[in-house]
């Protein structure tokens, strides 16, 4: 019933004043249909009604580009209404009109969804293109309004969607996004998929955080790689501070013929320290810690117990400090 007094001004309003700042004006009442019927739109305690209008001139109009429909909205008051324009609309049909409220901080919010359809039947290809058309939903105080911003890249899987025969290659092609419940499943994976991206980058910008902070605290014990590893291998909290995250672990796996290595990489909670044993652990399992190599800013450090095939080797680069980057374990 709201709906139905509120279209009535608005008819009243079309045929006798002109509006401007973005309203719209209609001289001739034949010129346009209905494509979809009214929807009202909200947030909150706010609404607004939003209309989809078939320009009937397309196709008899030369040297000018007219689109097929267009997308308006009018406020709800009887007493002063407004009609105000939004955007044009590509295609013959409304196929689906449907909101959609997303998630994530950088376009957070309700919108409304167009599903255009168009027939298309030619040399190459017969059956029906879909394009879909996001137009947020904007509260400021006490108005609400409809908008269309065209710097917004749209989703390119939601735009030019065919169904129908490929005729050139004699296949049928099927668009995955031509009704509103696979494109709000779309639209819900982005969103999770963007929510577990931002998510991931932030927990890798705290853990570099953490690194840092770890690194300023402890000093690095010397440039020298011999000093370096000797304190390094005896005290935790070097180690901590002084190994690389995620850090590469390479295990030798049994295999036939010959044995493999298998790599993995570990960080945070997964890194159980001492990585190196001190000397105390070293001396009580009979294990060697020795240089192999220590020259253009890389070291490598191999801990060992003679006459056995369990080794570990370490790879160390050199920055500001040496670094842990790399364990390799070559025990069968």
């Amino acid at each position: 019933m709201e709906v139905t007094k509120f279209l009535s001004c608005v008819c009243l309003l079309i045929s006798i004043i002109s509006l401007t700042a973005q309203t719209a004006t209609a001289d001739d009442l034949q010129t346009i249909k209905q494509m979809h019927p009214p929807v009202v739109a909200s947030v909150g305690e706010q609404k607004i009604t939003v209309l989809f209008l078939k320009n009937t001139l397309k196709g008899r109009t030369t040297g000018a580009y007219v689109p097929g429909g267009e997308v308006f909205y009018t406020t709800m008051s009887a007493m002063r209404p407004e009609l105000w324009f939004v955007a044009p609309l590509v295609g013959d049909e409304v196929a689906s009109v449907f909101f959609f409220e997303r998630k994530f901080p950088e376009r957070a919010g309700k919108s409304l969804y167009v599903l255009m359809r168009q027939k298309e039947s030619n040399g190459g290809f017969e059956g029906y293109t879909y394009w879909t058309l996001e137009l947020p939903l904007i509260k400021q105080g006490e108005q609400l309004s409809l908008r269309f911003f065209r710097g917004d890249p749209p989703d390119p899987e939601l735009q030019d969607c065919r169904d129908g025969r490929d005729l050139e290659n004699g296949v049928d092609v099927v668009c995955g996004y031509k009704d509103a419940a696979s494109i709000k499943k779309r639209l819900a994976d982005l969103d999770a998929k963007i929510i577990a991206d931002s998510k991931h980058q932030q927990d890798l910008r705290q853990q570099s955080a953490k690194t840092n902070d770890a690194e300023t605290s402890v000093a690095c014990p010397s440039p020298e790689f011999s000093a370096f590893l000797a304190a390094f291998s005896e005290r935790v909290d070097v180690q901590q501070a002084f190994v690389q995250q995620p850090l590469k672990m390479a295990t030798t796996v049994a295999d036939d013929p010959e044995p493999e290595m298998e790599k993995r990489s570990f960080s945070g909670d997964q890194l159980k320290f001492p990585i190196i044993p001190d000397q105390a652990t070293r001396d009580t399992k009979g294990l060697t810690l020795t240089v192999k190599e220590a020259r253009d800013k890389k070291a490598i450090a191999i801990l060992q117990k003679p006459d056995t095939d369990y080794v570990f080797e370490y790879r160390f680069v050199l920055g500001q400090c040496w670094r842990l980057e790399e364990v390799a374990d070559y025990s069968l």
